[in-house]
């Protein structure tokens, strides 16, 4: 997990940060919150925290003040604010923070910041930085493999379990990192393996579908036209999933 402290005078915003946002799923856990820059200033000095997500305009210190006070560290900065001013814009590049988000903040811009810096928190741990692999791409390749391996068990709960991650989180990611449903993907896995079963003549059509999962096979057979356009009996060819 990575260390993540937030700043902001405004306790109701720190109460929703905390609360609705999947941190632990994202790999971030929130080790202090707090009121101005100068008391999240005051805990790092004997704690080292990977990343501050601090509000811009706060009393004693401002998030600018803090940003320079970390400026040259490896703490990721991410500013929030609800001033519209690009010069508080160029004042958090100049300072190198990361990103700088406008409130009422957007549930998903801020899921998208924090996945993209779970990912370079993740290469810069890595002990083979030449060749980072995605962090991304790393859940979309276990939850496939998982996928792949229990065909009958197959569905977004049970994948999500898989790599834990929430189902929501994993759906809203998934999408994003190959342009389909997770959905898509297990009924695309399962009518490849249902069409080399059928192929290879050896078991009966009930049989396919009890073993995919299926409990009636009328479902089968109707999931099965839909996606080839024929009933299982008319269908001939092969599958392209060769664990099947």
């Amino acid at each position: 997990m990575y260390k993540l402290g937030i700043a902001d005078d405004e306790p109701k915003i720190v109460t929703g940060l905390r609360e609705f946002y999947p941190w632990e799923d994202m790999g971030f856990t929130i080790c202090v919150q707090a009121r101005n820059g100068q008391e999240l200033w005051e805990y790092m000095q004997n704690n080292h925290l990977d990343v501050v997500l601090t509000d811009i305009s706060m009393p004693v210190m401002s998030g600018i003040e803090l940003a320079q006070k970390l400026a040259g560290t490896s703490t990721v900065i991410v500013f929030l604010s609800g001033y519209a001013d690009f010069q508080y814009a160029r004042q958090a590049l100049h300072y190198n923070v990361y990103d700088y988000i406008l409130k009422p903040v957007k549930y998903q811009e801020l899921l998208d910041v924090f996945h993209k810096i779970r990912g370079i928190l993740d290469m810069a741990r890595s002990d083979a930085p030449s060749a980072p692999v995605c962090y991304y791409q790393t859940i979309v390749d276990k939850v496939n493999q998982s996928i792949l391996e229990d065909l009958p068990g197959a569905s977004l709960k049970s994948a999500a379990a898989k790599v834990r991650l929430s189902p929501g989180y994993l759906s809203s990611l998934y999408k994003q990192q190959t342009g389909q449903n997770l959905s898509q993907f297990i009924l695309e896995a399962k009518m490849s393996c249902a069409g080399k079963m059928l192929s290879d003549g050896v078991l009966k059509v009930y049989q396919i579908a009890e073993k995919l999962g299926y409990e009636d096979p009328k479902n089968f057979t109707r999931a099965f036209r839909s996606f080839y356009g024929c009933s299982p009996r008319e269908y001939k060819g092969g599958g392209s999933y060769e664990d099947c």
